[in-house]
């Protein structure tokens, strides 16, 4: 999934705006590790750089989280980082 697409799916899905959503791309690109303590450090970038408040923040990480498992690129970083 290319960022633009990943961006208008989460767009689509959360009601966040395209800047918002192009901001949680960032978090995500610059971030995303597997793991429940990086998810703590996801969501509060997200709170931080995409201005929402902690619970749509938590559900942009899951839906973001979701949209880059139903290609295959959590299992691919998985993969690489041995888990």
């Amino acid at each position: 999934m290319n960022p633009e697409d990943f961006i208008s799916q989460l767009v689509s899905k959360t009601g966040i705006t395209q800047e918002q959503g192009a901001a949680a791309n960032d978090v995500f690109q610059g971030t995303f590790l597997a793991g429940e303590k990086s998810k703590d450090i996801i969501v509060d970038q997200l709170v931080q750089k995409v201005g929402v408040d902690q619970a749509m923040a938590e559900t942009i990480y899951t839906i973001g989280v979701g949209l880059l498992s139903s290609t295959g690129i959590v299992d691919s970083i998985k993969s690489k980082i041995g888990l």
